[in-house]
């Protein structure tokens, strides 16, 4: 990622712009003047298309057409990853799962705040269709993702398109805390994919309740 911007001023602007979403080149411009205190014409063509080409190229950005403009967003799985390199917080989400062991519902919430840094604002758990009846309690922070106990329990390929879906929704608005603690061997393998696609941290808390890092 650093390779890649390579200290270029015009791709960390860029950059910064495209995580409050997707911008058109005539927007990215006048960031780009804005920020080194030019007037929008003296924003070259070369300054700006091709740096956005170079993004393009290396699989940070994408390019579609919006209307009659070309606009640009980040790719999904690059968002974190980009956030870390330029320094920029977002609000946290986690995603998590639940197999026979309710408690997790309430007392993983607990270690992460006692044992780490994150504060997530919304929880979200993946469980298995017939365990939903035997929880309870849910606050609104805590939010529940039914799965058929055919995928949930034995298809590794369909887990993983759930969860991608999920953080393709939640990317953009959030930085992710992958917790493969809960469900299933499936569903934590899937989850654990996730972490690594997307360059999330990812936890396991212990019996004992204490939180190991997967990935930082």
């Amino acid at each position: 990622m650093r390779r890649v911007i390579g200290g270029v001023e015009a791709r960390k602007i860029i950059l910064r712009n495209l995580l409050d979403g997707p911008q058109t080149g005539l927007v990215l411009r006048a960031a780009i003047a804005r920020r080194v205190s030019k007037p929008v014409d003296e924003v070259s063509d070369a300054m700006l298309y091709f740096n956005l080409q170079h993004l393009e190229n290396n699989g940070l950005i994408e390019r579609f057409r919006d209307g009659k403009e070309k606009a640009a967003r980040l790719v999904p799985h690059e968002i974190q990853s980009v956030r870390r390199v330029l320094g920029v917080n977002a609000p946290v989400a986690y995603i998590g799962a639940i197999s026979d062991d309710p408690s997790v519902l309430h007392a993983v919430p607990k270690r992460i705040r006692a044992e780490t840094a994150f504060r997530p604002e919304k929880y979200h758990y993946f469980v298995e269709e017939a365990a939903r009846r035997r929880l309870s309690g849910l606050t609104p922070d805590r939010v529940l993702h039914e799965v058929p106990a055919d995928i949930f329990l034995h298809d590794l390929g369909k887990m993983y398109e759930l969860v991608y879906s999920l953080s393709n929704d939640l990317i953009r608005e959030y930085a992710i805390l992958v917790d493969v603690t809960g469900g299933e061997k499936v569903c934590a393998l899937a989850l654990y994919q996730l972490a690594i696609e997307f360059d999330l941290p990812c936890i396991f808390v212990t019996e004992l309740g204490t939180v190991t890092w997967m990935r930082r």
